[in-house]
């Protein structure tokens, strides 16, 4: 099997058969479970995730003792990613699904992204999406309905996770969503009555995607598009 049917990691796939052996040689494929810190706020990164199947998601203390999802990242990208840019990063790193990625030490992918200009150029298209992602995520979160977050929220985690059924509680998407619990189960109740979705303790089932895309804000398209 090829290393590309083996990395179904989007930046990695980008990349040439050459320049992708000569990165293979310090990748280690780990699996990755729900609720590990991966990477500490305001320190330096010093590994580097592709995921292959594992979610992680970037969270921001909002000040009052509350936390909010920044972004979360999937096979379409790279976690850890200021430390190949040799900087820290303000927001904890959290796997939000279990799953497998490939982790490398930040100095070894730095120096690929010197050397190597077809991973240089893979990096920055992905540090491309990623911006265009935190600025709609920014602009959805203050003006767009909870009905409509939740929906494009769904969305993205079931493109990340790869399955309709996600293993998320009530409290875990107010937290991600920076919300109380009663708002996401209003708004859960409405998408379920609306037949979009069925939902029990701990699981959303996400029976209709294409009417869910209709209900969700256009925010989820833009971002989708924005990988191409």
């Amino acid at each position: 099997m090829s290393l590309k049917k083996q990395y179904p990691n989007a930046v990695l796939q980008r990349l040439s058969s050459t320049a992708l052996n000569s990165i293979a040689g310090d990748l280690k494929l780990v699996h990755l479970v729900k609720g590990t810190p991966l990477i500490e706020s305001n320190r330096l990164v010093d590994k580097t995730y592709f995921p292959l199947s594992a979610v992680i998601s970037f969270i921001g203390d909002t000040g009052d003792g509350g936390n909010v999802e920044v972004w979360a990242v999937g096979s379409e990208g790279v976690a850890g990613v200021t430390g190949i840019l040799g900087g820290r990063k303000p927001f904890r790193g959290v796997v939000q699904v279990s799953g497998t990625a490939l982790v490398a030490k930040a100095p070894l992918i730095r120096k690929h992204f010197q050397t190597c200009s077809v991973f240089h150029d893979a990096l920055l298209a992905y540090l491309n999406y990623l911006l265009v992602e935190i600025s709609y995520l920014g602009i959805c979160n203050n003006s767009h309905a909870i009905e409509q977050r939740l929906g494009r929220w769904l969305l993205m985690m079931q493109d990340r996770a790869r399955s309709s059924e996600l293993k998320f509680t009530q409290d875990a998407i107010a937290s991600v969503l920076g919300t109380r619990r009663a708002t996401i189960s209003v708004a859960a109740a409405a998408l379920q009555e609306a037949g979009l979705i069925s939902y029990t303790p701990g699981s959303i089932t996400i029976r209709s995607r294409k009417a869910l895309e209709r209900a969700c804000c256009r925010c989820y398209h833009l971002i989708n598009s924005s990988r191409h």
